[in-house]
């Protein structure tokens, strides 16, 4: 599981600021495993991640993600910078555009003629944020509790989008244990 850099929203940040520094207070406190204080630096993997169209952050890919070594369960771990999706190639800010324009009532095959993934790859994320909706609800609700009063899809993602980005609220679940894709 990445521990997830907050407050990086975009490629050309992290590449700028955290790419190739690690720093201490980037490195996670503990290991995300066995609990283990302090793992060790593992150097970093290349990454891709897409921006969707005319986007300044795709010329800069790959980005280098850091990752870390715990010595007592051998696992390692990456630090994400929080733009980045744990599981997708496109970018946190994409995905917040795609859920934005169906919760306002687009249809699909108008969001994939306004942002670059398919047809199909815009249903399966609908699919998954309507599969996890009741759990990323809840989990949002005890950190914005105004959100409580929106009980719909479509009218909690609508009040939520407009109070924190799509990243940001992905990173509050990621860090209340909830698993985010």
């Amino acid at each position: 599981m990445p521990h997830i850099l907050p407050g990086i929203l975009s490629l050309i940040q992290y590449k700028n600021d955290i790419e190739f520094d690690f720093r201490e207070e980037l490195r996670p406190e503990r290991c995300e495993c066995c609990g283990k204080l302090k793992p060790h630096r593992h150097g970093t993997y290349p990454r891709q991640s897409a921006g969707g169209k005319n986007n300044a952050d795709a010329s800069i890919n790959p980005i280098e993600i850091q990752r870390y070594y715990c010595p007592s369960c051998r696992k390692t771990m990456s630090v994400l910078p929080e733009c980045i999706s744990r599981m997708r190639w496109y970018l946190w800010s994409v995905q917040h555009v795609v859920l934005l324009l169906f919760v306002q009532g687009a249809s699909i095959s108008t969001i994939a003629k306004r942002a670059s993934p398919s047809r199909h790859t815009i249903s399966r994320w609908i699919a998954r944020f309507k599969t996890d909706f009741l759990v990323h609800r809840d989990t949002l609700i005890q950190v914005k509790t105004t959100l409580s009063q929106y009980v719909t899809f479509n009218s909690f993602w609508q009040a939520c989008l407009q109070l924190i980005s799509l990243s940001e609220a992905m990173r509050l679940c990621h860090v209340l244990g909830v698993p985010v894709p």
